[in-house]
């Protein structure tokens, strides 16, 4: 199409959610996303991550310990 013959005015995008969020201190060697808004409730333990749950049990966050090791386990598979 040529400019004259546009497809119309250019809407503006309205951002539905600010998550998730990430952040990183790599002098304590942590990760942390924030996936959900709310309030932790629990949280458990596996496999060097930690996963913060709401109290109705909906993953709200995940934080990454040993942020380093994950890197060096880059292309490997979970057996």
């Amino acid at each position: 199409m040529g400019r004259r013959h546009g497809h119309g005015p250019i809407r503006k995008k309205k951002v539905k959610s600010e998550f998730p969020k990430v952040f990183v201190d790599a002098d304590l060697d942590f990760a942390s996303i924030k996936i959900a808004p709310g309030v932790e409730a629990s949280s458990y333990q596996r496999d060097g991550f930690i996963f913060c749950e709401d109290k109705n049990g909906k993953i709200i966050e995940i934080q990454v310990l040993n942020l380093s090791e994950l890197k060096d386990l880059k292309g490997h598979s979970a057996e």
